[in-house]
């Protein structure tokens, strides 16, 4: 396709959803006037400390010496789960040799994944200590994710998507073991958990140019090893909750 006819196209796919855009920005621009003009009560520094987990012993010293909530940092930032499906109908494409209609219906069957893994999680830690369930799943999403850059063809999508699935409670997961026994310094440790996820901006750029200097497959390392530090703060965590299995005979 020639230059011209070549970027006419793109500029006429990028109006197509300039529409739906507009009107999730206004959405959340109405959101945050609703926020901006309603009463919210203020949150007293010794109710905070009251209802965290570990309150009986709240935390002493600086911010910065809080070593589980940097690593908490740390595994949010990495961007892992962006990284996996910024580019699955990328990977469709050149692994699995599908057309990009048919791999959104696969990314849709992916999303669908995610939402059976969170339930799936949320029962599971009824048994099973959210920290171990973490790392269970952390490991489970580098060996998929090995497969998907060893193997090729549709098995590489159906590994894909097995992360999908793995990957669905580590946001809140992590959100809550890395502000677990902050006391006073919680409100500021959540924050900075939550802006960690700029990492998801960061990350799929390397991905990026990790595709177009060897292949999409080879791409996927890096989620691979960004699920590393998520591995490693759950390992930390590990002994931090106790299962719940014995309650339930």
């Amino acid at each position: 396709m020639p230059p011209a006819e070549a970027e006419a196209l793109l500029q006429a796919e990028a109006a197509t959803v300039q529409v739906p855009y507009l009107v999730i920005a206004g959405l959340v621009l109405l959101l945050a006037v609703v926020l901006w003009r309603s009463k919210l009560p203020a949150i007293e520094e010794e109710a905070q400390e009251a209802t965290t987990a570990d309150s009986s012993a709240p935390a002493a010293g600086s911010i910065f010496a809080q070593r589980n909530l940097w690593g908490g940092v740390l595994a949010q930032f990495v961007g892992a789960q962006v990284c996996v499906t910024s580019f699955f109908i990328r990977l469709a494409g050149q692994a699995a040799g599908i057309d990009e209609k048919t791999a959104a219906f696969y990314l849709s069957a992916a999303l669908m994944a995610f939402m059976l893994g969170r339930f799936a999680g949320t029962f599971l830690m009824q048994y099973l200590a959210p920290a171990r369930l973490l790392l269970l799943y952390s490991v489970a999403c580098m060996a998929l994710l090995a497969l998907a850059v060893g193997a090729g063809g549709m098995l590489s999508l159906y590994a894909i998507i097995g992360v999908v699935f793995f990957e669905s409670i580590m946001f809140p997961t992590i959100f809550s073991l890395g502000i677990s026994g902050l006391g006073r310094h919680t409100k500021l440790g959540s924050s900075l958990i939550i802006m960690a996820i700029a990492g998801g901006a960061l990350l799929p750029v390397l991905m990026g140019y990790v595709s177009d200097a060897w292949s999409i497959q080879q791409a996927y390392l890096v989620p691979l090893l960004c699920f590393v530090p998520v591995a490693w703060f759950a390992w930390q965590n590990r002994h931090q909750q106790v299962a719940v299995a014995a309650s339930h005979g």
